[in-house]
């Protein structure tokens, strides 16, 4: 099968106009950050693609405001705090008062901003985030309540784990301008993605990969043995997006089989190139098990990592909650073809969602990821300090690796060596940075961690202080440019 490539007039750049506050913070990477990122280039398919089935099948287009908040607050005074803050943000509130209500207005609108009140209906708040995952609706979500914070932290989970992006969380009473400033950050970056956006944005190049570091944790050493590959939208008004910020539109609008060709082919570029050069890493891409239902797809694989002299046993595919794909004696058939292969299959986000234990036995994985919603509750809840040690020897057990995934502090990190994990991600090692950083990091590594005498952090998000490993890298950088 022939990979036709398509040139991005110009070697186009976009520049960052309107990247929202928080966003700033969450891509924060090391400071000698390089800019020319090449963006991906479209190609003519590697995974199956479903592009006339997906558009045919895809749910017909819904009124929308620009900014619809979808409030189910019964609560006076939280509803007129809530209406207030929507009037002066310019944004359309649009008040739910019983589930049949609800249904109705998710039937022919659709909100980009919820605020869900976990008391609310005889549902007890619950009811309703099944609504919203069942019409297939995924708006940034607020929940608000009189519960205690600990049935606020765990509807959260559940809210999570049903694919919900949470804002926050806040108890009743509701204060003015700390909503303001909740909702003015969200809708700083939240304008409806439409299909024209989408389908130029492929066609221009628009999008580029980011690269976080995957770390194993041996006994008397730190290395980086892989990446992830982690998408980003150079959005020519909005600047750089996240995958939370258009990968919910590009499933809807059935473009997502075309973007994970883009994403797996420039992966499987730039494996090859770091290959060549020395660095044989692993690479990590997220692949949807939707996109994996063709028998042919191992093949085609296999045909785009020998064009880039890539062996499949320097691939990992993240898939999450195979269980709940339809066919799933076809999705065991495709895996199986995997790992025959020789690519490594992760089964992502272990721990929340509807992964189960029958699914680690019944697909063959080869590695499982605990997801960061458990792991930053381990400092605060002996439970899922028990939960967590007991997936590491259950995975091991079983013959898996386990990598943690979003480790963030120093108490984390050592929390995971001694429960015994394989291997870890996170902003307390380095955030998602370019290909070029990542070349940087890999040679200057060793001498860095010497020099700042076995400390661990490479990079920090903003606010943090600088750590002793940060600034040698910085220090060897230096000497690397004069020299």
């Amino acid at each position: 099968m022939a990979f036709a490539q398509v040139s991005c007039p110009g070697g186009r750049r976009t520049r960052n106009v309107e990247r929202a506050a928080q966003s700033a913070a969450d891509e924060e990477a090391i400071s000698s950050a390089d800019s020319s990122q090449a963006p991906i280039r479209p190609n003519a398919g590697l995974v199956t693609h479903r592009s006339t089935s997906a558009a045919a099948g895809a749910r017909p287009p819904i009124n929308t405001s620009p900014n619809l908040i979808l409030i189910t607050d019964g609560d006076p005074e939280s509803r007129a705090v809530l209406q207030c803050v929507a009037e002066r943000l310019g944004c359309d509130p649009v008040d739910v008062n019983a589930p049949d209500e609800l249904a109705g207005v998710l039937a022919m609108r659709r909100p980009n901003l919820a605020v869900l009140a976990v008391d609310r209906f005889e549902t007890d708040g619950l009811g309703v985030l099944d609504a919203l995952a069942q019409h297939g609706v995924r708006p940034a979500t607020l929940l608000v309540g009189s519960v205690d914070a600990r049935i606020l932290s765990g509807i959260r989970r559940a809210a999570e784990s049903r694919g919900l992006h949470i804002i926050g969380t806040r108890k009743r009473p509701l204060e003015e301008n700390d909503i303001e400033r909740l909702f003015t950050t969200h809708l700083a970056g939240s304008a409806p993605i439409s299909r024209e956006d989408l389908e130029r944005a492929i066609a221009e190049c628009e999008f580029s990969l980011r690269y976080q570091p995957k770390i194993a944790l041996s006994a008397d050493d730190l290395n980086i043995i892989g990446v992830e590959a982690l998408v980003r939208w150079q959005h020519p008004r909005r600047g750089e997006l996240l995958p939370g910020q258009f990968l919910a539109a590009v499933e809807e609008l059935g473009l997502l089989g075309q973007l994970t060709d883009l994403i797996l082919m420039e992966a499987a570029r730039q494996a090859g190139a770091w290959r060549c050069s020395g660095m044989p890493l692993e690479m990590v891409v997220n692949l949807s098990p939707r996109l994996v239902r063709d028998r042919e797809f191992p093949e085609r694989l296999a045909v785009l990592l020998r064009e880039n002299d890539v062996p499949p046993s320097q691939v990992v595919l993240d898939v999450t909650e195979a269980t709940n794909v339809e066919d799933g004696e076809l999705m065991l058939d495709v895996f199986s073809r995997l790992r025959i292969l020789g690519v490594g299959l992760s089964l992502d986000n272990f721990g929340t969602g509807a992964s189960s234990l029958t699914e680690l036995y019944k697909m063959p994985y080869s590695e499982i990821k605990v997801d960061r919603v458990l792991l930053k509750d381990v400092a605060r809840e002996r439970d899922a300090e028990t939960i967590v040690r007991a997936i590491s020897s259950l995975a091991h057990d079983l013959e898996l690796t386990v990598c943690a995934e979003g480790v963030e502090t120093r108490q984390e990190l050592d929390f995971v060596r001694s429960a015994g994990f394989d291997t870890a991600q996170g902003r307390f090692f380095c955030a998602p940075v370019h290909a070029v950083q990542i070349e940087n990091l890999v040679r200057t590594w060793p001498r860095a961690a010497a020099a700042a005498g076995g400390a661990l952090q490479l990079s920090r998000p903003s606010g943090y202080e600088d750590s002793s490993i940060t600034r040698s890298l910085r220090i060897l950088n230096r000497a690397s440019t004069k020299g």
